[in-house]
């Protein structure tokens, strides 16, 4: 878990983006610290290249996995409003002009944090602010607005990319929540097929070889109780046969009963994909199997349900799908490590589970997890297959 943890960690802070933002921040701040100064022991500028340096260390905070703006979007906000806290600052300490194009890097990460509305009014004050200082170190109005239009132009490029590289990424997360859907959809109604074509193979075995065997026996029977037979080897080794037939395909049809009803396995295992800074483990395969396609599908939908819960609401790193059989029932469990705690306040979410296993007598309870989060877990009962 914790190699995961660091190998989607790396990946964000490694993104192209975030190496843009570091080559700017390098050539910003060696163009605005002289060394000279900083060799001097200049308390202002060495309190400006403090301020940068936090900025640099907010930029990397909202940036890694633990506060994401998905999982800890209001202090990743606050990160990134103290970003430009902080480029002010330094723009105030130093007095070099260039210190203002670290604002770019700020307007490209609230375009995909907040709703368009409230980014634009936090880069409105920022570059008030901005406005504000460089009028009190005597720059005329006209030189002001020459020189902040061009950034702010800069800064609605930054944030229109960032903005829609996030929109391509999350519609790219709901393509494949859809493809795994499907997936799984794919091999719920291929076992279906399967099943099917066990139980029609299982029952013309049954119905019509055992039926015409049992009548060849019948036969061979009376055949063999003639006098005129009664001594005849091959009327005893047809008999015999034909006892040894019939027994193999009672065994054949007893290995088809023993398949009966659909294998939930390979279409859980398809939900049950990687995802980005998350595992997800199937535990139990061996004992998805229902009694028909009807039961599969609740189940299904359930775990889908339940997997989207954990995702969503709960923040989880860490989720496990457990199948197991109990007495005559299915038990399916979703636990995960996420921020959910009890009581909850149900949505359609969940009525939605009782709804689907009150249509087969199941039931659906909220468990703890130790040492955090919830388990879903879902009981259906098995019923003969139609």
């Amino acid at each position: 878990m914790t190699s995961e943890f660091a190998r989607d960690t790396r990946t964000r802070l490694l993104a192209p983006l975030s190496i843009a933002a570091y080559i700017t921040w390098i050539a910003i701040t060696a163009s605005a610290v002289p060394a000279a100064a900083l060799g001097r022991g200049d308390v202002g500028v060495w309190l400006g290249l403090m301020a940068l340096l936090g900025m640099l260390a907010l930029f990397v905070l909202p940036t890694a996995h633990a506060v994401s703006s998905v999982r800890q979007p209001t202090l990743a906000v606050a990160a990134v409003v103290g970003q430009g806290v902080l480029v002010l600052v330094a723009q105030h300490l130093l007095g070099a002009a260039g210190v203002v194009v670290l604002l770019i890097i700020v307007a490209a990460q609230l375009f995909t944090m907040l709703a368009i509305r409230w980014a634009v009014l936090v880069l409105v004050l920022l570059n008030l602010g901005v406005l504000g200082l460089w009028r009190l170190r005597g720059f005329e109005l006209d030189d002001l607005l020459l020189s902040i239009v061009p950034m702010i132009g800069f800064q609605a490029f930054a944030a229109l990319t960032a903005m829609y590289a996030e929109r391509s990424e999350r519609g790219r997360e709901a393509l494949a929540d859809m493809n795994a859907e499907l997936q799984a959809t794919q091999r719920l109604l291929e076992e279906s097929t399967r099943s099917e074509e066990r139980l029609r193979l299982s029952r013309e075995l049954h119905d019509v070889a055992g039926h015409k065997l049992t009548a060849l026996k019948l036969h061979l029977r009376a055949l063999h109780r003639n006098p005129a037979f009664a001594e005849s080897e091959p009327v005893a080794v047809s008999l015999a046969l034909a006892d040894e037939l019939l027994a193999d395909i009672r065994a054949v049809v007893s290995e088809l009963r023993e398949h009966d009803g659909i294998d939930l396995g390979e279409a859980l295992q398809a939900l049950a994909r990687p995802l980005p800074g998350v595992r997800v483990e199937l535990l139990g395969r061996e004992h998805a199997r229902v009694a028909s396609v009807a039961h599969a599908e609740a189940l299904l939908r359930i775990a889908q349900e339940g997997l989207t819960n954990a995702l969503r609401h709960g923040q989880s790193t860490h989720i496990i799908l457990r199948v197991e059989q109990v007495h005559d029932a299915v038990r399916l469990s979703i636990e995960d490590n996420g921020r959910g705690r009890l009581p909850l306040v149900e949505g359609n979410g969940l009525r939605g589970m009782r709804e689907r296993l009150a249509a087969f007598n199941g039931a659906l309870r909220v468990e703890p997890c130790t040492p955090r989060g919830l388990a879903v877990c879902a009981e259906i009962p098995q019923a003969a297959p139609a």
